[in-house]
C-alpha cells in the first residue's frame, strides 16, 4: 500500500472488543471512500489494520488474516 492510502492500526485489549474497535475504524474510514472498498487485516492476536483498498469495490469490506 501506498503512503497515501488510509490504514487505521486497532489494537485490542480483550476479544470483546474487537468488533466493536473494528467498526469505529471501518466507519471513519467509510466516510473517506470514494471508489475503494474496505481491506480488514488480522495481523495477530491483538493487533488488526483498516484500509482502503482499490481492488475492492466501493461498499464491500474483505477480511484477511494473517495468522
Amino acid at each position: 500500500m501506498s503512503a497515501e492510502t488510509p490504514l487505521i492500526v486497532v489494537k485490542v485489549e480483550d476479544a470483546a472488543s474487537v468488533d466493536r474497535e473494528l467498526e469505529q475504524a471501518s466507519a471513519v474510514l467509510r466516510d473517506k471512500a470514494t471508489s475503494s472498498g474496505l481491506l480488514v487485516t488480522r495481523v495477530d492476536f491483538t493487533t488488526y489494520t483498516v484500509a482502503l483498498h482499490p481492488d475492492i469495490p466501493f461498499g464491500f469490506t474483505q477480511e484477511l488474516d494473517l495468522l
